[in-house]
C-alpha cells in the first residue's frame, strides 16, 4: 500500500459527528485524534490508541473559551510529533481558533469545518469574536459548511474564504419497510430556548383533532417549565417526554411518525431533520434559510406557523427519500471532499 498522509482530526472525541468524519476518512488517510472532550469507545475500532490524545478540557459549545489557549503548547507538542500533512479542526471558535493559531508556526494545510452556532451566532456576539472567527477562516486552506446559508455568513465574515458545502449527511440508505402513525408527532431537539420547544407546545395544544400525539425526545434546561406548560394547556396525556435516547430508539420514533418538527430560531442542516426524511417523515420546520434548502412548503413538508392544521397531510415517503438518496448520504460527500482537501 502506497504511504499516506497524516491526516490529524481536532475534535470533540465523545461527539457523533467527530465518530462520523472518522470512520469515512480512515479509508484515505493515516488519521490522529486530539479531543478536549472525552472520547466516544466506538472510535478505538477505528483508530489505534496511540493515535488518539486526550487533553480532556471543557469546551463550551458557545464559545467563550479563552481558557483552552493554556492547551496550546501541548497540542503543538503532539503536532509536531504527528507531522500532520492536513489538520481537520471541528468547531470554529474552540477547535478551530487553536487550529489557526498552531498553523502559523506548524506549517500544514488547515481545514475548518463549522457546524452551525459557531457562525450563526457566537461570531455576532461581541467585536472580539468577530475578529476571532475572521481569524480562524482567515488562516484556513479549506472551510466545510453544512448549509448555503451558513456559506453565505462565512463569506460576509471573511469574504476570501474557499467554501465547500455539504451537509453532516447520513451514513447508509438501508431501511426496511416500516408503518407510520398518522397521528404521530415526533421532536427531538435540545430542550433549550433556540429551539422553541414551548412554541411546539402551544401549536400542539391548538391542533382540532384530540388523536394527535406529541413525543418530546432529548434533554435540556427547560424541562420542567415544558412540562409545567404542557400541564398548564391540558395536553400533558397526549405529550410524552422520553429523555434522551440512542441511535437505534430514534429510529424506532423515526419509523413510526408520521409528522416531525423542529422549528429552532437558529440553526444550519439539522442531520435530525435529514434522518427524518430518510424515513419517510412529513417535516414541520421553522421558517429559517437553511430549513428551506430541504423543505418545500406544502410539497414536501409544512414551514412552520401556529395556526397550522395537519387535516389534510400530505404524503412525503417518496419523495423525502429520493432527496436523501440525491444529496444526503455522507460517504458519497466524503469522496468529493478528498479529492479537494488533496488538490489544496
Amino acid at each position: 500500500m502506497a504511504n499516506r498522509d497524516n491526516y490529524l482530526i481536532l475534535a470533540d472525541g465523545s461527539s457523533t459527528h467527530t465518530l462520523k468524519w472518522i470512520k469515512e476518512l480512515v479509508d484515505y488517510f493515516d488519521i490522529y485524534l486530539i479531543s478536549l472532550n472525552g472520547l466516544d469507545k466506538t472510535i478505538l475500532e477505528y483508530l489505534p490508541k496511540e493515535r488518539i490524545y486526550i487533553l480532556n478540557s471543557s469546551v463550551n459549545q458557545q464559545g467563550g473559551n479563552f481558557k483552552l489557549l493554556f492547551k496550546y503548547f501541548k497540542i503543538k507538542r503532539v503536532v509536531n510529533t504527528i507531522l500532520p500533512k492536513y489538520v481537520n479542526a471541528h468547531y470554529l471558535s474552540s477547535y478551530g481558533l487553536l487550529a489557526a493559531l498552531l498553523k502559523k508556526s506548524c506549517g500544514f494545510k488547515l481545514i475548518q469545518s463549522t457546524w452551525g452556532s459557531d457562525i450563526l451566532v457566537t461570531p455576532f456576539e461581541s467585536k472580539v469574536k468577530y475578529n476571532l472567527a475572521k481569524f480562524s477562516l482567515k488562516g484556513a486552506d479549506l472551510i466545510t459548511s453544512d448549509s448555503l446559508f451558513m456559506s453565505k455568513k462565512i463569506k460576509e465574515i471573511y469574504k476570501n474564504s474557499n467554501v465547500m458545502t455539504f451537509p453532516f449527511g447520513l451514513e447508509d440508505f438501508n431501511i426496511k419497510k416500516f408503518e407510520k402513525d398518522n397521528f404521530l408527532i415526533y421532536s427531538n431537539r435540545i430542550l433549550s430556548k433556540n429551539y422553541n420547544i414551548d412554541k411546539v407546545i402551544i401549536w400542539f395544544s391548538k391542533l382540532n383533532d384530540c388523536r394527535f400525539k406529541l413525543i418530546i425526545a432529548n434533554s435540556g434546561e427547560m424541562l420542567n417549565s415544558l412540562k409545567a406548560l404542557a400541564k398548564e394547556l391540558n395536553v400533558e396525556s397526549r405529550v410524552d417526554f422520553i429523555g434522551f435516547l440512542s441511535t437505534k430508539e430514534q429510529k424506532e420514533y423515526y419509523k413510526r411518525a408520521k409528522y416531525y418538527i423542529s422549528i429552532p430560531t437558529s440553526d444550519s442542516t439539522a442531520v435530525s431533520l435529514l434522518e427524518a426524511m430518510q424515513y419517510g417523515c412529513c417535516p414541520i420546520v421553522s421558517n429559517i434559510d437553511a430549513n428551506k434548502e430541504w423543505v418545500i412548503n406544502g410539497v414536501n413538508g409544512y414551514i412552520f406557523k401556529q395556526n397550522l392544521q395537519l387535516s389534510n397531510g400530505i404524503d412525503v415517503v417518496e419523495v423525502n427519500q429520493k432527496i436523501i438518496k440525491q444529496r444526503a448520504i455522507f460517504k458519497n460527500s466524503i469522496k468529493e471532499f478528498v479529492k479537494r482537501v488533496q488538490s489544496i
